[in-house]
């Protein structure tokens, strides 16, 4: 007979845990799922908070893949209960939050220290368990150590930010560049929280709706763009007198925000782009030709300099430099999991970022 444990005060049988998978196109639920014990590298976490990523809207909406034996789930913070064998760095009882991804610490890549390049890359709980579910099983190599002062919400939000504070480092933009953001939405606000921690010259966002634009105002954007009612590439000319921004960063996706990033930056200037680009696009490139503009990519975190995005976006939210928390504007219990997807997908809710709570 197993042993009962408690989670949010239910009793389940001591192998079982109560996970959400997803069942179909804008379909999720709750099943009870064997509750594996870590393998050799892994360690066990009791699950506190997660975030639904734009990543995780693209597999409800069938953008992506979807698994339907797997919780996913990767903006996610929690307590350390069991150690797989080899593990090292960590104790039962830490407070912890995870990258999305596992490395080798072994391939060029990470030798070199890139290790989100990482050939053996894989997904941080590989057939197993992640943050949509009550306990997440995740490799030692994406686990980062939280101070015991930090809450849980803020833990749960350091992923988004590193993701956020990597594409900044990419625009290499410094106190004396301007930087200009295409979307509102969690990276795109985050974004803005960095650049202005950085002490960059002059920021401008991009918004769709009237939370994302009140969010950008408390974080400091010098301008907030509305692209309801005006063309931002005509107001970027009109307040960088035609020059451009040294820096954009597109988090949004989509031809005409490429294009939008490629047509507002100054000649040599950086676009940085860190949407999730799920399908092939129609771009004008000869914009690139002709302003000589730097395009790349920030592809998730890794070393931005001398420590990890994570170490940044943790030491950022600790300081309190960037105060992360002002997203969440959504929490629900894991059972209720569909309706906090469904408010998530629907920014005309007011939502921005949503946070599933388990504590």
């Amino acid at each position: 007979m197993f042993l009962p444990v408690l989670k949010n005060g239910v009793s389940t049988p001591k192998n079982l845990m109560k996970a959400a998978i997803y069942t179909g196109i804008e379909q999720i639920s709750i099943r009870e799922v064997e509750r594996n014990e870590p393998p050799p590298g892994f360690v066990l976490i009791d699950t506190k908070q997660t975030g639904i990523c734009g990543s995780d809207l693209h597999s409800y909406f069938g953008h992506w893949g979807q698994s339907h034996e797997h919780a996913a789930g990767h903006e996610t913070c929690g307590v350390v209960v069991a150690l797989g064998d080899g593990v090292t760095g960590f104790e039962i009882g830490d407070k912890v939050a995870v990258e999305c991804f596992s490395h080798c610490s072994s391939c060029k890549y990470c030798e070199t220290g890139q290790y989100n390049l990482c050939v053996n890359r894989a997904w941080i709980s590989p057939k197993m368990h992640g943050g949509f579910s009550e306990f997440t099983s995740t490799h030692q190599s994406g686990l980062f150590k939280l101070p015991k002062r930090m809450t849980f919400e803020q833990g749960a939000l350091v992923e988004p930010l590193a993701v956020s504070h990597r594409a900044v480092a990419r625009s290499r933009a410094n106190a004396r560049d301007t930087v200009a953001i295409i979307g509102g939405g969690t990276i795109g606000q985050l974004c803005l929280a960095d650049a202005v921690s950085t002490g960059v010259k002059e920021t401008l966002i991009t918004v769709k709706y009237e939370q994302q634009a009140a969010l950008a105002a408390s974080l400091g954007a010098d301008h907030i763009v509305n692209i309801g009612d005006t063309d931002v590439r005509e107001y970027a000319k009109d307040v960088t007198n035609g020059v451009g921004f040294d820096a954009v960063i597109e988090t949004v996706g989509g031809a005409d925000n490429f294009n939008t990033a490629t047509t507002i930056v100054r000649k040599q200037g950086a676009v940085v782009l860190v949407a999730g680009y799920y399908k092939p696009l129609e771009v004008n490139l000869s914009t690139i030709v002709w302003s000589e503009a730097f395009i790349t990519g920030s592809n998730c975190y890794g070393y931005s300099g001398m420590e990890t995005d994570f170490e940044a976006a943790i030491e950022l939210i600790d300081s309190g430099k960037v105060d992360a928390t002002k997203l969440v504007t959504h929490y629900y219990p894991l059972e209720e999991i569909s309706e906090a997807f469904r408010v998530s997908a629907d920014k005309s809710s007011g939502a921005i970022k949503v946070h599933v709570c388990q504590e």
